[in-house]
C-alpha cells in the first residue's frame, strides 16, 4: 500500500516561541495534514498552518519525514519543515482541534505528549537557523 503523503511544521513566532495545537484526544501536536492534488509538501505545510491556525508561515528549512500508520492502518508520510510564523492565532474549529498557542520552548517541550514530537522539536532547536547561524 502506498503511503498517504502529508506535511507539517514546527512553527516559531518572531519571538522564538513554538506553536502547538491540542487535538480532540488532548494531545499537544504540531500542525500537520494532507497534501492537496498537485501540491508540494512545502506548499501544503504553509497552507495547513494557515487553515488550522490563521498564522502566515514561512519555511526556513526541511526537518525530515515521519512515517507511521494511522488509526485505519494506512501508511502515512509527513514531511516536516522548520517555519517562522506571524499573525493572530485562531483555530479553524474543526478537525478535532480544541486549543492552541505559542509557548516558550521549555513549556512547549513539557506540553508535548508524543516522544516523536519532542524529538522533532529538539531537532528543530538544534538547527543552525535557530542558533543564528547559516544553514
Amino acid at each position: 500500500m502506498k503511503p498517504v503523503p502529508g506535511a507539517g511544521g514546527v512553527v516559531f513566532d518572531p519571538a522564538g516561541r513554538v506553536l502547538l495545537i491540542r487535538d480532540r484526544n488532548g494531545f499537544w501536536v504540531f500542525p500537520k495534514g494532507h497534501l492537496d492534488p498537485g501540491e508540494t509538501p512545502e506548499q501544503a505545510a504553509i497552507r495547513e498552518v494557515w487553515e488550522e491556525t490563521g498564522i502566515k508561515a514561512q519555511i526556513l528549512a526541511p526537518l525530515g519525514v515521519t512515517r507511521y500508520q494511522n488509526d485505519r492502518g494506512q501508511p502515512r508520510e509527513i514531511h516536516w519543515f522548520l517555519m517562522r510564523g506571524e499573525g493572530e492565532l485562531r483555530l479553524a474549529g474543526d478537525e478535532g482541534l480544541t486549543g492552541g498557542g505559542f509557548f516558550e520552548v521549555e513549556e512547549a517541550l513539557e506540553k508535548l505528549d508524543f516522544p516523536s514530537d519532542k524529538r522533532l522539536l529538539e531537532d528543530a532547536l538544534a538547527h543552525p537557523l535557530l542558533r543564528g547561524q547559516d544553514a
